[in-house]
């Protein structure tokens, strides 16, 4: 999936995403682009996200352009999603197709031919091509397009590349320098997981690996750990003392240090076979160099954050490869299952399945690892935005639909400001500073008079304040409780204020209830009268309200308020 999105955006993308579940892989060499991941075991799909915030052309994006600006100005809604005005996406498919693609390939001829009846040179996308390349370019290349001319379409993308200029960056510069940078590779953030694969032959190691490396876009590598596999040489190194013992050390330290070059890389290592293979019983060298090499083999092998064990029975893996005997394979079975219990990241999964089942529970065990270890993961370990909406849900209480700029301040946690970011990608906490008219919505968690004098300053006149509160008797900057947070927003010349008791908590509400109905205060404390202490808090509750002291009684609550328009501010200054 591609989107476009502002600039200004990109700077809580990262976390916003990770909030849902994504995780990063960063490219150089890509322009803009932003690639996210994820993967849903459920339907064994893996979901990429192509983020750009600009627009550019050309095989290395070497051609810019500054039509972002105006296509997301332009875009429209179509139910939940947003789409670019119906000209500006004939413009970007058309030259998506002619200057990356280079050609109009035989299957992609229909998606050009419609682009081109919607696409007309009056169009904000063409008017820009023409002042760039010279009048009546946007109208040749319809015209080109409309009257089937396909086969010119390379000679054309080569005019336009060969024609297109750039001050700041001569595009032949942004194609060498891309095209270096791309040689790196892309890689996850961070080191990349290790996954090693154990099993007697035929229970499939290798159709697994290769299954995960293929079905899985994340970036991988494949490396052999076989200590004693033969070779051609093998005719030669027996005639040299210490030859074979020699290729063991070799292989040892070239496949470990190989494995661990690549995670540095950040790619997910998938290691076909272990050193932890000579755990097992009748593996251990009976020679004194031997079993140093195994202790060495098992030391320098990366340590793995995740051991696949296939488990299959004995005649199932030898009529799969023929190779020792059923009951050979049997002993083996049953000795990786002891060993499986000796090791912390191990998993057993049934190879008697077909071999897609197989990969696809192994996915998903590799994607836990991944999201689990992603440095930005979300606190709290939730990869579902569930309980991030949950903490938004003090947005009920206001009439403003969606805030357009919302500012925070105050405690707010890691997660609160995750969650929002999925209100306002754009959301930030609020300065010192900050120019008036900066929020339409402000919410402040637990402030203190300092940081409510700089939220006031920045609020819009006839903006929305919401301010979570929580009962205490230790002195502080500020009011302590319900009320005397009220009494400040009536003095900072706020209108339309309200409280609201959250019952159980600020965090986890299950009612919002209007301090200012008694009637559902009371039917509040009567449902609760039943916990522990309930009657006496509920008699305490009632006391309180009787005496019109409840705003001072609430432990926990909201008050929100409306800046009053310009006018009226003014003049209650």
């Amino acid at each position: 999936m591609d989107l476009l999105v502002a600039p200004e955006l990109l700077a809580g993308l990262d976390h916003l995403l990770a909030g849902v579940g994504f995780q990063r892989v960063a490219a150089l060499g890509h322009g803009s682009h932003r690639f996210y991941f994820r993967y849903v075991p459920d339907e064994d799909l893996w979901i990429k996200l192509d983020i750009v915030s600009d627009i550019r052309f050309g095989k290395f994006q070497e051609l810019r352009t500054p039509l972002a600006a105006g296509c997301l100005r332009r875009r429209v809604a179509l139910g939940p999603l947003w789409l670019p005005e119906a000209r500006d996406q004939a413009w970007l498919q058309l030259l998506h197709l002619v200057l990356d693609k280079g050609e109009i390939a035989a299957d992609r001829i229909p998606a050009a031919r419609s682009a081109a009846t919607v696409a007309s040179a009056g169009d904000p996308v063409a008017t820009y091509l023409d002042g760039k390349l010279g009048e009546g370019t946007a109208q040749n290349l319809l015209d080109m397009l409309n009257s089937g001319n396909f086969s010119d379409v390379p000679a054309a993308a080569a005019r336009i590349r060969t024609q297109w200029t750039d001050p700041a960056l001569p595009p032949r510069l942004i194609r060498m320098v891309n095209s270096a940078l791309r040689r790196v590779g892309p890689r996850l953030k961070g080191r990349g997981p290790v996954v090693g694969v154990l099993a007697p032959d035929g229970a499939g190691k290798t159709t697994l690996l290769n299954g995960l490396r293929s079905h899985c876009p994340l970036p991988s590598a494949y490396v052999y750990m076989g200590l004693w596999s033969s070779s051609p040489h093998d005719r030669w190194l027996q005639k040299i003392p210490g030859g074979f013992l020699t290729r063991k050390v070799i292989r040892i330290f070239r496949s470990g240090l190989l494995a661990r070059y690549q995670s540095v890389r950040g790619r997910v290592v998938l290691l076909d076979r272990l050193a932890l293979d000579t755990l097992l019983p009748g593996s251990q060298s009976a020679s004194p160099w031997g079993a140093a090499t195994d202790a060495l083999a098992r030391r320098f092998q990366p340590r793995p954050d995740l051991v696949l064990i296939l488990d299959a029975p004995g005649d199932l893996m030898f009529a799969r490869k023929g190779e020792h005997s059923p009951q050979k394979l049997e002993e083996w079975r049953n000795a990786y299952l002891e060993l499986a219990e000796q090791i912390p990241t191990s998993s057993i999964l049934d190879a008697g399945q077909p071999a897609s089942a197989v990969r696809r529970k192994a996915s998903a065990l590799l994607w836990d690892i991944i999201s689990r270890s992603g440095p930005e993961r979300v606190a709290g370990g939730d990869p579902l935005p569930l309980h991030l909406w949950m903490l938004l849900d003090w947005r009920f209480l206001l009439p403003v639909a969606k805030p357009e700029r919302l500012g925070y301040g105050g405690r707010i946690s890691s997660d609160a400001v995750a969650a929002l970011n999925l209100l306002d990608p754009a959301a930030r906490r609020i300065r010192a500073g900050d120019r008036p008219d900066e929020f339409d919505v402000v919410l402040l968690s637990e402030p203190d008079t300092g940081v409510f004098r700089d939220a006031v300053a920045s609020l819009r006149p006839g903006g929305w304040m919401c301010i979570q509160v929580r009962r205490t008797f230790r002195p502080g900057p500020g009011p302590n409780t319900l009320a005397g947070w009220k009494q400040a927003l009536a003095r900072s010349g706020f209108e339309d204020v309200a409280v609201y008791w959250h019952v159980p908590s600020l965090e986890r509400p299950a009612r919002f209830v209007p301090t200012s109905s008694s009637s559902a205060v009371r039917d509040t404390l009567a449902h609760y009268s039943s916990v522990r202490f309930g009657k006496a808090k509920a008699a305490a509750g009632r006391l309180a309200l009787n005496l019109g002291l409840f705003n001072i009684a609430a432990a926990e609550g909201t008050v929100v308020g409306r800046r009053a328009p310009e006018a009226d501010y003014e003049e209650s200054a």
